[in-house]
């Protein structure tokens, strides 16, 4: 077995995915600040360490919660956001809510050097499936699903 996280070895989480029919789901709220994107990537790689959906997955989080935290109430003192991972058998799929205040999410036409605007296109790119759903007033759950064959991803060193 490989290195555990809270005594759960990687191994096992696919094991008790293949258990319940309908998958497992995990959901984990973190404070709105930007210091918190890499743990919620860190949680993303720990729960998909034996999917081959993972890396993507991580990525894809590491963008939405970014997003969360830069153009919503998610960002404010006080703020925070959820993500949640659904992981069955044949899909994966990982969702970050914020707490509303900011546009709906949309993809932009970035300009070459510019800093901003390439995180949905990326998001876009690595997901069988992209949406959103909710309102400015109450938040919005933007949602990534992974699905298909994919190659194991290599071994960390």
């Amino acid at each position: 077995m490989t290195a555990t996280h809270d005594g759960v070895a990687p191994e096992l989480i696919d094991a008790m995915v293949r258990l319940r029919p309908g998958g497992m789901t995990w959901r984990r709220t973190f404070p709105g600040r930007p210091s918190q994107v890499p743990e919620a990537r860190r949680f993303v790689r720990f729960l998909l360490a034996d999917s081959p959906f993972g890396r993507d997955a991580e990525q894809v989080v590491a963008e939405l919660a970014a997003n969360a935290v830069r153009h919503t109430a998610s960002g404010r003192p006080y703020g925070t956001f959820v993500v949640e991972v659904v992981r069955k058998p044949e899909t994966t799929r990982v969702t970050v809510y914020d707490s509303g205040q900011g546009a709906v999410p949309a993809v932009t036409h970035p300009a070459l050097l510019g800093e901003g605007g390439r995180g949905l296109p990326l998001v876009i790119a690595l997901a069988s499936q992209v949406g959103c759903q909710g309102s400015r007033s109450h938040g919005h759950a933007v949602w990534a699903q992974f699905t298909g064959e994919r190659l194991p991803a290599p071994p960390s060193a």
